[in-house]
């Protein structure tokens, strides 16, 4: 077939989880004729196996929790009960719902949809089931999934992308891996009344969140019980799972009905790309530049796939740097203001730069407990805290919140870093009164030694 008689788009994406699904709509909007092909589901692993069916579970769970102190709060209830199949049957309609969503807004804007995986053909080329397509630029979107290495290449063991088709609750349940993702889910399990280990490489559980976020966690999920430096040296699965690890408190051996496997994720590189000589980054991805264009001009890679940020917010603002490039733009990608978070009870957020990024001996730090909030007395909660960092002259350089609604809250902080505001420019807006908002306020005030209700 001769480019002539091929389909031809000004843009055609290969993917359509959250960024990919936002680069054709936004390029839709601005007059591109846009096509999109994805392989399994629309919305991508967020929406269908990810984020959006686990944070269905985590709401109904914290649900449950509040029901059952309900007496606290002033309401009388019978006992309630809490169902896997009944939450399973909650996530589906919720999923269903937000695929159909997405479809609609895929036709509204008129981007053609293409059931299947792409495959790169050539610089301009690439071939859908039984249909080669020519286009002018290429994004690619697809995604990421699951690391798995050849010790835990066996039946029966889950990933995060398979445990919400789960029917049966285990008894006990291992968990590999201490992030975010591992921590999430071992937070839904155990209140579910399954008995959780969580096993983590790492000296502690979330390593990418400050030291008293993970200190915290740990003292508050009694019934979870935490292995870390921990290395694993055999997997047994004559009966169950039993694990032989090593740690520093010395080697032992530890059994659970099944193993749920979360050591991160890698990126899922579709079919053409090394023929083509698009470049892969160290960390497995597609090498990409400020304006998420590969080597190759014209074709650009957004989320997972660069192995950098996996989160879905990102893959979205990245979707929106890379189709401004391709109409003619040039502004850039900046990542000095990615937020991080994490569903737990109380839920965690952080913005801003790494701890061990931030010189010590010119930091300032203000902090503030949750339980001093009167919002929080009202809300029956009293763990957690914020945090601020500063630079001498007042900048805000990082924020971490571990606190109900953190992951609402940390919306502020990241306009705050992102527009690089100091404490006075931060705290200049009234800060209404009694809300959790109030505690970047007074964590703010610290840092100046103005906090009027730090204990």
């Amino acid at each position: 077939m001769t480019i002539s008689q091929a389909i031809h788009y000004d843009l055609f994406v290969m993917g359509a989880g959250p960024g990919g699904y936002a680069a054709a709509i936004l390029g839709a909007k601005k007059g591109l004729h846009v096509g999109i092909a994805e392989g399994v589901h629309l919305g991508g692993t967020c929406t269908n196996t990810g984020c959006i069916p686990a944070k269905a579970y985590i709401e109904s769970i914290n649900l449950y929790g509040q029901i059952k102190i309900a007496q606290r709060l002033g309401i009388e209830t019978q006992t309630p009960r809490l169902t896997l199949y009944a939450l399973n049957k909650r996530i589906t309609r919720i999923v269903k719902r937000l695929v159909k969503g997405i479809e609609y807004l895929l036709k509204k804007n008129s981007v053609d949809i293409y059931p299947g995986f792409a495959e790169i053909l050539g610089k301009n080329t690439i071939k859908v089931n039984d249909k080669s397509i020519w286009f002018t630029s290429l994004i690619i979107a697809t995604g990421s999934q699951p690391k798995r290495p050849t010790m835990f290449d066996l039946p029966g063991i889950w990933t995060s992308e398979d445990i919400f088709d789960v029917t049966e609750m285990p008894s006990s349940l291992l968990v590999v891996g201490g992030g975010a993702i591992g921590i999430e889910l071992a937070h839904i399990f155990t209140n579910l009344g399954v008995e959780v280990t969580v096993i983590e490489a790492l000296e502690r559980i979330l390593p990418l969140e400050d030291e008293d976020v993970s200190r915290e966690l740990t003292s508050m999920y009694r019934k979870i019980r935490f292995i870390t430096s921990a290395r694993i040296h055999e997997i047994d699965t004559s009966s169950g799972f039993k694990l032989r690890i090593e740690y520093p408190g010395g080697k032992e051996i530890i059994s659970g009905q099944c193993l749920l496997l979360c050591i991160g994720r890698e990126p899922h590189i579709p079919l053409g790309v090394k023929e083509l000589g698009i470049s892969i980054a160290p960390s497995g991805g597609l090498h990409v530049d400020s304006f998420l264009q590969t080597n190759i001009p014209g074709i650009y890679a957004i989320g997972d796939v660069t192995g950098q940020y996996m989160y879905a917010h990102v893959a979205t603002k990245e979707a929106e740097v890379a189709v401004d490039h391709i109409t003619g733009g040039s502004k850039g990608m900046d990542y000095s203001a990615v937020p991080s978070i994490v569903f737990t009870n109380p839920e965690i957020a952080s913005v801003g730069k790494r701890l061990d990024e931030i010189d010590p001996s010119s930091m300032r730090k203000g902090t503030f407990p949750v339980s001093a909030l009167g919002r929080a007395r009202t809300m029956e909660v009293s763990e957690g805290f914020a945090h601020i960092y500063c630079t001498p002259g007042g900048k805000i350089e990082r924020v971490t919140i571990m606190a109900p609604h953190a992951t609402e809250l940390i919306s502020w902080a990241t306009l705050a870093i992102s527009q690089g505001l100091v404490l006075e420019e931060f705290l200049k807006p009234i800060c209404p009164h009694p809300t959790l908002s109030e505690l970047l306020k007074e964590a703010s005030e610290d840092v100046l030694g103005l906090s009027i209700h730090k204990p």
